[in-house]
């Protein structure tokens, strides 16, 4: 599989990663599989655009197994979780 290079930071990402979506309304062992499954065929891209933290949870915890230098995780700053909805906002309060 191909690698490529994010910007200018000299890290390495295979060509394909794994999109947050994918782990939307999965139970943590089900996104242990997901996670399990991309880590063995040498995906080590992640997008977490999702600020449930629910599914956060799952995820930190699936990839807790596995070192931290064996993934990449990409979030998305400025959002939130509202009333059960992902939320744009540049207020730093409601972000953190």
């Amino acid at each position: 599989m191909e690698y490529r290079v994010l910007g200018r930071t000299g890290i390495k990402v295979r060509a394909v990663g794994i999109g947050g979506e994918g782990f939307e309304g999965k139970t943590y062992e089900e996104c242990e599989k997901i996670i399990n499954c991309a880590i063995k065929e040498g995906i080590n891209f992640i997008d977490i655009y999702n600020s449930n933290p629910v599914l956060r949870t799952n995820v930190g915890k699936a990839l807790s197994r596995y070192s931290r230098e064996s993934f990449v995780i990409e979030g998305h700053l400025c959002s939130t979780w509202d009333e059960g909805q992902y939320r744009r906002t540049r207020d730093i309060k409601e972000v953190k």
